[in-house]
């Protein structure tokens, strides 16, 4: 299998892979940053933006993305649908990324 790292840059990495004729690339991120921020935010109270809207998440573009193609959308149709976004930020598994409580 062939490898090349494309593209690093703040804790992402963007990998190209070559195998049996095939190609594929792998984005790669440590969101523990990301994740220890909307943490520290949450504790601290700080869930509301200085407009007065809720700060409700702090979300990695690697995570909605993968989630997007486990749901076979895109990234960009997650962001233009509030009901695919509502549905990312309500889902359990990326509670990790909230800032406010409760269901959106």
């Amino acid at each position: 299998m062939e490898k090349h790292l494309l593209s690093a840059s703040r804790g992402t990495q963007t990998i190209f892979h070559k195998a049996d004729g095939r190609i594929g690339l792998q984005t790669v991120a440590d969101v523990e940053k990301i994740v220890d921020f909307a943490h520290s935010l949450a504790a601290s109270g700080q869930t509301h933006a200085a407009n007065g809207d809720r700060h409700v998440a702090e979300i990695p573009i690697v995570a909605l993305n993968a989630w997007a193609q486990m749901r076979g959308v895109t990234y960009d149709a997650v962001m233009q649908d509030s009901r695919l976004l509502r549905e990312f930020l309500n889902d359990p598994a990326n509670a990790a990324f909230r800032v406010h409580g409760g269901r959106v």
